[in-house]
């Protein structure tokens, strides 16, 4: 007789757009031994499907999420755990942010092939060092805090106003140096002539325009910030009057600093891949084999130390790949062996009659949907068309489009938690968010004409 095997059950969780190998083995590499080693907890069971467009689908384990979930309650009930791991994260910035500086010190097309090796060598480690610190607040590690604050908050009649209190935290956030500038800017933007204009959007462009090139192909142009000034509207930081209990505060405070950090870590994580695709772009380039567009950072830097690598292997992930855990490291596969793990993870959305999710900030609204997908090729062109009162849905909101944020009368996503940067925005700016629905950006279309129920965590279609 043969035993039964244990039938696996995945779950999408995140997408990424135009990543290539020397984004996804650190970014699905640091769920392993890295994660173990800050944590604890160590993943054995994720697999990633990436497209011939190289776009990436990362599909979870259920039965391993759950286990994470109760290791990570046991953690956080430790207030000293707690404070150890968080101490961990702000160390893990400032290391990284250190780094960032000195890569923009650099002139890349200046250094030698061996020092290119040594800066990108440099560099990726920062890239799995604040990736860990991303997923320590992803929504299955913060299950506890959810379940625990809103049983705190049930007897209370002002729940949301109780719950953007206690969640505040005060801190300098990413964006924060830019929107001082476009302020100050846009206060006498009229009495400018167009030299001194241009020159101001030329400026902003270089210090803050790399942002959308990590996965929107390009920087921000002058057009996006001459659009920004023009529109400029201060935002009233939404801090609540009410008197907090002390233990919904204890807890709220705790939410607030890791979405604050997780913030941070979405920062550095941009950051961090920037330089590192900047440098990789020059060995590419040097190396006259442009199939190296699909290596890994370990293949690249192989390579160039005269080592054997399979460049014929290399090519055939042009046409897509997958890549899963083993001993806590990432295995890249290509052809068949690929095309069985996608099978794995297949999903069918063909009898999803309601979009449900999590609320993150309540509130009701009827409006025309705009979605916003970072795996579209058109996703600069997405950016640009959205407008003022729609309905921000996306697979999860990102520091380069809080601009949109503050547009958008509600705000849909499929992934995140309690701390994700969706349901920050969404208290911050009191708009109805509902996150978590695994599938609103697969369901809804452009223009479908919905009523946001933030609520009840429900997304209801009125017209298509």
């Amino acid at each position: 007789m043969t035993k039964n095997r244990k039938v696996r059950t995945y779950q999408r969780m995140y997408e990424t757009r135009g990543v290539r190998p020397y984004y996804t083995v650190p970014h699905l590499g640091i769920y392993g031994k890295p994660f173990k080693k800050m944590t604890g907890f160590e993943y054995k069971d994720i697999i990633y499907i990436t497209s011939s467009g190289m776009n990436n689908t990362a599909y979870f384990e259920i039965g391993e999420m759950e286990k994470s979930t109760g290791y990570f309650t046991k953690i956080w009930k430790d207030c000293r755990k707690t404070r150890v791991i968080i101490n961990k994260i702000r160390e893990i910035f400032k290391d990284a942010t250190r780094v960032e500086k000195w890569a923009w010190r650099q002139k890349w097309s200046s250094k030698s092939d061996r020092e290119l090796v040594r800066a990108a060598l440099k560099v990726y480690p920062r890239l799995f060092a604040v990736g860990n610190a991303h997923i320590i607040s992803q929504p299955q590690h913060m299950v506890c805090f959810e379940k625990k604050i809103n049983e705190l908050l049930e007897p209370f009649q002002e729940k949301e106003e109780l719950l953007r209190g206690a969640t505040y935290f005060s801190g300098v956030l990413p964006q924060t140096a830019e929107e001082k500038e476009i302020k100050k800017i846009s206060k006498r933007w009229k009495r400018l002539n167009q030299k001194q204009k241009n020159e101001l959007l030329q400026g902003l462009v270089k210090k803050y325009g790399w942002i959308n090139e990590v996965e929107g192909d390009v920087p921000y142009d002058r057009n996006h910030y001459r659009g920004k000034i023009i529109n400029f509207k201060e935002e009233k930081e939404q801090k609540s009057s009410v008197k907090i209990p002390k233990d919904i505060l204890k807890i709220g405070q705790i939410i607030g600093e890791l979405g604050f950090l997780r913030f941070w870590s979405r920062y550095h994580m941009l950051h961090t891949r920037y330089h590192l695709k900047k440098i990789l772009e020059r060995l590419i380039k040097r190396s006259s084999s442009p199939i190296l567009e699909f290596a890994t950072v370990g293949e690249i830097t192989d390579l160039f130390r005269s080592k054997k690598v399979d460049l014929n292997e290399i090519g055939k992930r042009k046409k897509g790949y997958s890549s899963f855990l083993k001993n806590g490291h990432t295995v890249i596969v290509t052809g068949e062996r690929a095309k069985r793990l996608k099978k794995n993870v297949k999903e069918d959305l063909t009898n999803v009659k309601e979009i449900k999710g999590t609320t993150a900030n309540k509130g009701k609204v009827v409006g025309r949907v705009r979605i916003i997908s970072f795996i579209a090729k058109n996703y600069n062109q997405q950016v640009a068309n959205f407008k003022q009162g729609e309905i921000l849905v996306t697979g999860m909101t990102r520091p380069q489009i809080v601009h949109l944020c503050k547009k958008a009368d509600a705000i849909v996503t499929d992934e995140g938690g309690i701390t994700s940067h969706a349901a920050v925005v969404g208290r911050e700016f009191n708009l109805p968010c509902i996150i978590g629905t695994r599938n609103a950006t697969k369901i809804l279309k452009n223009g479908d004409l919905v009523e946001v129920d933030a609520n009840k965590g429900i997304v209801k279609i009125i017209k298509k």
